[in-house]
């Protein structure tokens, strides 16, 4: 099968905004966490999120295309105008027909999917604003990324909760070697709101999910009590290598393997033994004929929740025979904790391919597992394969392979 690779990036998030402005303040140390400012958290014990607070829609289109938009659909046209642009992609109408947008979101729009239904439950059916129907319904981002651009390629949006953009990537590693296209635009998005916040906050699934406490984000700590959600998008050009060559294109790397699993868990769970988490991962190494030991990085999904770190932890070591070995780390302590992170994280994961650069896990200061931590500042580290770890309370277990190019 011909080589898939990634030629464009595009990313909007917490942490900055454009791909050279967010890798220039990770590697900073900088953290996209703070006080949430947006709306009031007076209510509840949680009060930090990463809000994406200098993104200006105005900076990427014209106020009469994204006076249409829900934030989470300007959130994912700005990512994917960035992305073309790095990918030095001109669209025409000829080309317009083979360039797909492949799109993955836990909520979609929760702001104005909560606008539309309270002004029906206040005043009825006439009360309702219908120019917010439209985007009640999670494929709009999605749809709006290709009517901003004129695209009439494959157009398709998963919502499976923390691996939305994982199964996005998934999907387009076995549309192009189809021929169902020639570019495909993949991205992941979603918005941190108050209707959001609240109901996680209502589950007590945020941090501090214990009143004593301190509320943060610290994956793979032992100190780690609960999530803090975050927002932004993520957006890659991916096409076939000989046609990137062909027209010249920089390659940041290679999409090489992937595979899905399904743990048997209750909805709000996640897999405690990770034997279908280990599975993913040794499915995916092995489809593409790479051993454990040729692994030069992890990024992990943990996300500062005791189930999941203690979980992915596990997994990681019914792999790799010498844990401790690998670099592994986590980006949400960067951009927060949100369900369509998927195509960010591989976003930071190619630029440390590109850069020879691994982040830190922001927040770990006292671990509780046995592995290769980066830990305080970002290491050097010459990346060969990577590891894209995505999984999701309900039992959904993604795991991408990505190679870098020589």
């Amino acid at each position: 099968m011909e080589e898939i690779v990634i030629t464009g990036i595009g990313i909007i998030s917490a942490c900055g905004i454009g791909k050279e402005a967010f890798w220039k303040n990770c590697l900073g140390g900088k953290t996209g966490v703070a006080p949430i400012q947006s709306f009031d958290t007076s209510a509840h014990p949680s009060h930090l999120g990463a809000e994406a607070r200098d993104f200006n829609p105005k900076e990427f289109m014209p106020p009469l295309k994204y006076r249409r938009m829900s934030r989470v659909s300007r959130l994912a046209v700005a990512a994917s105008i960035e992305a073309l642009k790095d990918a030095a992609l001109e669209i025409s109408p000829r080309s317009a027909s083979s360039i797909g947008v492949i799109m993955g979101t836990g909520y979609g729009s929760t702001s104005h999917t909560d606008d539309f239904f309270l002004g029906m439950l206040k005043e009825g059916p006439e009360g309702a604003n219908p120019s917010l129907f439209p985007d009640t319904v999670p494929n709009a981002p999605a749809s709006q990324v290709s009517i901003y651009h004129g695209l009439t390629g494959p157009n398709t949006t998963f919502s499976h909760n923390e691996v939305s953009g994982e199964q996005a990537m998934a999907y387009a590693l076995r549309l192009l070697p189809e021929g169902r296209a020639e570019i495909l635009l993949v991205g992941s998005v979603d918005e941190l709101s108050a209707v959001l916040f609240h109901s996680y906050a209502a589950i007590r699934a945020l941090s501090p999910k214990e009143a004593s406490g301190k509320e943060g984000l610290r994956p793979f700590d032992r100190r780690r009590n609960g999530r803090v959600l975050g927002e932004g998008a993520g957006m890659l050009v991916l096409e076939r290598k000989m046609q990137a060559q062909d027209r010249g294109a920089k390659i940041y790397g290679s999409l090489v393997a992937c595979c899905s699993t399904g743990s048997p868990v209750r909805i709000h769970q996640y897999e405690a033994g990770a034997e279908q988490m280990a599975r993913a991962m040794k499915n995916t190494l092995q489809a593409a004929k790479v051993s454990p030991d040729q692994v030069n990085y992890i990024s992990a999904a943990a996300n500062s929740t005791p189930e999941l770190d203690r979980a992915e932890a596990l997994a990681i070591q019914k792999v790799f025979p010498q844990p401790w070995s690998i670099p592994v780390s986590s980006l949400n302590g960067h951009i927060g904790d949100f369900c369509g992170s998927g195509t960010l994280r591989a976003g930071a994961l190619l630029l440390s391919m590109r850069d020879g650069k691994i982040l830190p896990t922001l927040g770990l200061k006292n671990p509780e597992f046995e592995l290769g931590h980066i830990m305080n500042e970002p290491r050097p580290e010459q990346i060969q394969y990577a590891l894209l770890n995505g999984f999701s309370f309900g039992g959904s277990n993604v795991c991408l392979l990505f190679k870098k190019e020589i």
